[in-house]
């Protein structure tokens, strides 16, 4: 098995290529470290780089702002940005400061990210591993979708009033005194996930499709006043602007001027649906985002007229990328045809799709994952495979124990509770599309139908450059003025960051708190990090690939995988269509 590391050594500036993706400098400027060099430095004194980082980026003194505001726009690239289609967002991030190495969590999607913001917390301890998740104590035989509020319920009471295995940001909040509000036209099941506790009285969730017409908000003793008020939401059919000005409605004339919160979470569901059908740049995805902007406009205006928009810190960020998808897979019917399947329905191995695959093995035989591992690394449309890590060694391995594969503890997957056996994601392209965007990736066929894809359809899910990154930046009180920064921030670092600027810090949290962007905060070009890419290999198989991370202090961001040439095809390649083709 080949094992490589790339390394670029500490940097002090981003090491970014075009269009926001990170690149690799050639291995004659970076030099190869092998396993074993690794080994032995890991076996000599611990690096002081992790503390002193660590300690470089806390929050300082006391905040001026007495409100926190999130929006999450899902879905928006952070390319569709301009002051035409855009006034607002472009304003605030000009004005405040961006993060151009931004992370999608991985899986790319929307519920893995709405419980990474709502936590701090990678998948590997919340537990929302995917949009759609296999959990048998809701389900012995299938996976079911996380996007689905009642499904939730389910598993909070199969787990014991445990939905995500950590708290989250509305409790954290709650116990220092201070309220979260969450707004959100998403689906209901992203919107529990932002804060499931408001049903307990933690907060407030309002949200149009919790029970459509019936239950709108959290907790019950607000539902009345909200449907009295405003009326049951409309649905997110077409571009999903009703939804999201019904919900913009309730945020401006009820929740700020009368509920007090002191941290708002407004999740705006455009333009993911939109994009989905059209695709990213497409006239309906670019008017969604403009409908998008013009209510966080409304927000801003109505902060003015309650005399806060002066003392308000604002976090725009989205969920995840989005790309042009042109080919479709059943995975399942591959495995099936290669006796590694007894069914398309069977439970020997159990099937759940964010995008990236995740594979629940029967009894975890190593041997039944080694020959699916195998079998995938021979298909033209795979692209990183993960599965658990290799045992033996002092530290943690960043490799899986198949040939070939890294360790999904690497990537933050390794979850005892809701963890997969096998995790595999799908190949992409930096091509262009129709739109004028970059991003091509393969995906799962969801809908039953293997092959080419129609035209229009586009998602996320995948660890191409184009999921990963995503929209990023903050504008308000103390906030800095006028910066890029080029330090990796992700997802997971919004709760640690808005309870510092509440007063409130938590020790035990996989993000970090973004002190770089706040008034007093460290130099944007002077906090080290360190971008490297590993690279695998089973000689069996013919199978290559690559993986880049990036490391702050103690926390690591996945930057994006791809599958490496070997200079022979391992088995022939899927038809495609040429994605700039009208």
């Amino acid at each position: 098995m080949l094992t490589a590391v790339l390394r670029t050594g500490l940097v002090m500036a981003s090491i970014m290529g075009c269009a926001g993706a990170p690149a690799v400098a050639p291995a004659s400027a970076q030099g190869a470290v092998s396993e074993a060099e690794g080994a032995a430095s890991k076996a000599g004194s611990p690096s002081p780089l992790p503390a002193l980082v660590d300690a470089l980026l806390v929050p300082p003194g006391r905040p001026r702002g007495t409100l926190s505001i999130v929006f999450v726009l899902d879905g928006l690239r952070p390319d569709s940005i301009n002051p035409v289609v855009t006034p607002n967002l472009a304003r605030l991030r000009a004005e405040g400061v961006s993060f151009a190495a931004s992370h999608s969590v991985f899986p790319t999607v929307t519920r893995v990210n709405a419980a990474s913001i709502a936590t701090g917390n990678y998948p590997a301890r919340h537990g929302i591993i995917g949009n759609t998740i296999f959990v048998p104590a809701v389900d012995a035989a299938a996976p079911f979708s996380s996007g689905d509020y009642l499904k939730l319920r389910e598993l909070e009471r199969a787990s014991g009033g445990q939905l995500l295995l950590t708290r989250s940001l509305g409790e954290l909040l709650a116990e220092s005194g201070k309220k979260l509000a969450v707004v959100s036209s998403s689906g209901n099941g992203c919107a529990y996930l932002l804060n499931h506790r408001a049903r307990d009285g933690v907060g407030v969730l309002i949200n149009g499709l919790l029970e459509p017409g019936k239950v709108v908000a959290l907790p019950s003793a607000l539902n009345d006043t909200v449907l009295q008020r405003f009326g049951p939401s409309p649905t997110r059919e077409g571009l999903g602007a009703g939804a999201v000005d019904w919900a913009g409605r309730v945020l401006t004339e009820y929740v700020l001027p009368e509920l007090g919160p002191d941290v708002v979470l407004n999740w705006i569901t455009q333009p993911d649906s939109a994009q989905h059908t059209h695709g990213p740049g497409s006239a309906e995805g670019v008017a969604a985002i403009a409908n998008a902007d013009r209510n966080v406009g409304l927000v801003l205006e109505k902060l003015r007229a309650l005399g806060r928009y002066e003392t308000t810190n604002v976090f725009v960020l989205s969920d995840h990328g989005f790309a042009l998808n042109d080919f479709a897979v059943d995975l399942g019917d591959s495995l099936v045809k290669a006796g590694l399947k007894a069914s398309a329905t069977s439970d020997d191995v159990v099937i759940a799709s964010s995008q990236t695959l995740k594979l629940h093995v029967k009894g975890h035989d190593r041997h039944q994952i080694r020959a699916i591992v195998e079998h995938l690394q021979r298909q033209p449309w795979t692209d990183a495979i993960f599965t658990h890590a290799a045992e033996g060694g002092a530290a943690p391995s960043e490799l899986g124990f198949v040939d070939g594969t890294f360790s999904l503890g690497l990537i933050h997957h390794d979850s005892a509770a809701r963890g997969a056996d096998i995790l595999v994601s799908f190949a992409w392209t930096s091509d262009v599309t129709p739109h004028g965007l970059r991003g091509v990736s393969t995906r799962d066929a969801f809908d039953g139908v293997a092959g080419p894809v129609k035209e229009g359809s586009s998602g996320h899910g995948s660890m191409s450059p184009w999921d990963v990154r995503n929209t990023w930046f903050a504008w308000g009180a103390d906030i800095k003025r006028g910066a890029t920064s080029p330090v990796p921030v992700a997802n997971v670092d919004l709760a640690p960051s808005v309870l510092a600027l509440s007063g409130v810090r938590v020790a035990d949290l996989d993000g970090r708190i973004v002190a770089e962007a706040f008034e007093g905060g460290p130099d944007v070009e002077k906090v080290p990090f360190e971008t490297r890419s590993l690279l695998v290999e089973n000689a069996t198989t013919g199978y290559r690939a690559a993986l880049s991370v990036s490391d702050v202090g103690r926390h690591r961001y996945i930057d994006k995988s791809w599958r490496v040439s070997t200079g022979t095809a391992a088995a022939p390649a899927p038809a495609r269509r040429d994605p700039s083709a009208r």
